[in-house]
């Protein structure tokens, strides 16, 4: 059986808590620094205090809180194809991926 369905995704950036995220999955392997930009702006957060993150974006989808981050990443931001999808439930990362996929 094949489903089809339709989603009206809501993205809002910036000026968002994201306490209490952790990995929910990742963005494609391979994603570009530029991809995340072109799709969500530039990043809202810089390296983090404790070296574990040079950037970081954060927003809500659907009002659900995600981040996408570089963590660990031994490179530059704009060289890193590895990019993080945080939040508090697992659809979050679904739901970026998707909404990634049809702004790309």
């Amino acid at each position: 059986m094949k489903i089809k369905a339709e989603l009206d995704l809501t993205i809002e950036m910036g000026g968002i808590l994201h306490d209490n995220t952790s990995c929910q999955g990742y963005l494609p392997e391979g994603t570009r620094y530029e991809d995340i930009v072109r799709v969500f702006g530039g990043p809202q957060l810089g390296a983090s205090p404790d070296g574990k993150m040079k950037a970081e974006w954060v927003g809500r989808i659907n009002g659900l809180v995600f981040t996408i981050y570089d963590y660990k990443s031994k490179v530059s931001p704009e060289d890193n194809i590895d990019w993080h999808i945080g939040g508090k439930v697992k659809i979050v990362s679904e739901l970026i991926n998707i909404y990634f996929r049809e702004c790309k």
